[in-house]
């Protein structure tokens, strides 16, 4: 009997640098579609992948990463030398903390924005509900109720110039960001260049030595 089963995919070290490059250039933590995006670059005819297998391995990277991180600060206290999956890896960490902050400060302000809601509707109710046998309270009550509608509007401008000011530092912010990206990627590829060069040389060497012997 013949089970349809997906074929089991195993990643080599070139494989885990080519999905590290793409979640950093797509930044799939942000934009879930995105895992999307980076499963069907990867794929080839022989090496099948899916929003779900690149994702789990991303994790995976990432928690072998944390776990070495702290291995070799109990060892030596000190960080191990830098390559350019470490370095992926880094970045990626940042982007999953930068996504964990942005959650957090969202609920946050959904929590306060509720919160004075709440409060808004309690003095509504208070200012706008009659009040038996006490015709003396209705010229506070107009005063309540015009107070409220002052307050209201106020609110509603603040909040408006609030957004307007967040829209410009979140527009400064990628910016920011883009162009640290950008330098990051000269500098790697400087680095992968250097390293290049420097094992042709190598191999130049030892040619002239096995051809002086």
């Amino acid at each position: 009997m013949n089970f349809d089963r997906k074929k089991q995919i195993r990643f080599k070290n070139d494989d885990d640098i080519r999905l590290l490059r793409e979640v950093v250039a797509r930044n799939p933590i942000k934009n879930k579609n995105k895992w999307t995006e980076v499963a069907a670059v990867l794929s080839t005819p022989m090496f099948v992948l899916d929003a779900r297998r690149v994702r789990e391995r991303t994790n995976l990277l990432i928690e072998q990463h944390k776990r070495e991180n702290r291995e070799n600060l109990k060892r030596s206290g000190v960080d191990e030398d830098v390559t350019e999956r470490t370095t992926l890896l880094d970045e990626i960490m940042e982007l999953k903390e930068e996504e964990e902050r942005e959650k957090k400060e969202e609920k946050e302000k959904k929590e306060k924005s509720e919160n004075l809601g709440k409060e808004i509707r309690k003095r509504a109710l208070e200012c706008l509900t009659p009040k038996k046998d006490d015709e003396s309270d209705i010229p506070k009550r107009r005063n309540s109720q015009t107070y409220l509608v002052d307050y209201l509007k106020e609110k509603s401008e603040m909040e408006m110039a609030t957004k307007r000011t967040e829209l410009e530092l979140r527009k400064e912010e990628l910016r920011l960001q883009k162009a640290q990206f950008d330098l990051d990627r000269e500098e790697r590829l400087q680095r992968m260049e250097i390293e290049k060069q420097e094992k042709i040389a190598f191999m130049d060497l030892l040619k002239k030595l096995t051809n002086n012997k």
